[in-house]
């Protein structure tokens, strides 16, 4: 017998960006995923507030987050990544 997820209850039709920010980083758990990607799921001004959502009911997700700093020819850069684990 199979139990169903909150997975299962979203692959039907995520309607709030929670929703489907949950959708997308559910069908990829332990990838870290770029803020600027997330971003585009999610909404570019709330994804950090919609992330920090996620970890409370009804999805109670675990969402890890890190900062890398990087340097390229047009500056240093500091990149925010969640993952979902």
């Amino acid at each position: 017998m199979t139990q169903t997820t909150i997975f299962d209850v979203l692959e039907a039709e995520p309607r709030s960006l929670n929703e489907k920010l949950a959708a997308y980083m559910g069908k990829r758990p332990g990838v870290w995923l770029d803020g600027r990607e997330l971003s585009k799921v999610a909404g570019f001004y709330a994804f950090r507030s919609r992330c920090s959502d996620l970890r409370k009911p009804p999805f109670s997700m675990v969402i890890e987050n890190r900062q890398r700093r990087i340097t390229t020819e047009q500056g240093k850069f500091t990149i925010s990544e969640y993952r979902y684990v």
